[in-house]
């Protein structure tokens, strides 16, 4: 298995870990590491199923980056300022 086809699963890990956190009250979704997590995991699969996936399985994914990217920024903003 190549990089590509690697850091896939470990994206889709790195979402279900940090809902799973989210749900048993480990972490907030204002915690910075639910927040890379999601961004993370959004991003290493996007690059996957960009290789080879199927197209709306692709796009959910990408609003979910997109959707998490806006989460940090609405974060670091709120930290910030």
């Amino acid at each position: 298995m190549d990089l590509v086809g690697l850091i896939g699963p470990v994206g889709l890990v790195f979402i279900v870990l940090g809902y799973f956190m989210l749900v048993v009250g480990h972490m907030k979704v204002t915690d910075t590491h639910y927040i890379v997590l999601n961004v993370l995991g959004a991003l290493f699969a996007a690059i996957t199923l960009h290789t080879g996936g199927t197209l709306p399985i692709f796009y959910t994914i990408v609003a979910w980056l997109v959707i998490s990217l806006f989460g940090f920024y609405k974060h670091h903003i709120a930290v910030t300022h």
